[in-house]
C-alpha cells in the first residue's frame, strides 16, 4: 500500500507530464506550415490531455487537502 506521502509524489508527478504533454502539444500547434489535418489531430488529443488534467488535478487536490 503507498503511505500519503508517497501517493502524494506520484500524482504530483504524474500531473507534471500531463502538463509537459500538454505544454508540447501547444508548441505543436505554433509550427510553421502546419496542415489541418495535423491541427485537427492535435487538437483533439490536446481536447483529451485537457480533460485528463482536470481530473487528475483534482484527484491530486484532494490527496493534497487530507
Amino acid at each position: 500500500m503507498l503511505t500519503k506521502d508517497k501517493l502524494t509524489e506520484t500524482l504530483l508527478t504524474e500531473l507534471k507530464e500531463e502538463c509537459l504533454t500538454i505544454l508540447s502539444l501547444l508548441n505543436q500547434l505554433e509550427t510553421p506550415g502546419i496542415s489541418e489535418t495535423q491541427e485537427d489531430e492535435i487538437l483533439g488529443e490536446l481536447s483529451a490531455r485537457l480533460t485528463h488534467l482536470e481530473i487528475h488535478a483534482g484527484e491530486t487536490q484532494k490527496q493534497i487537502d487530507e
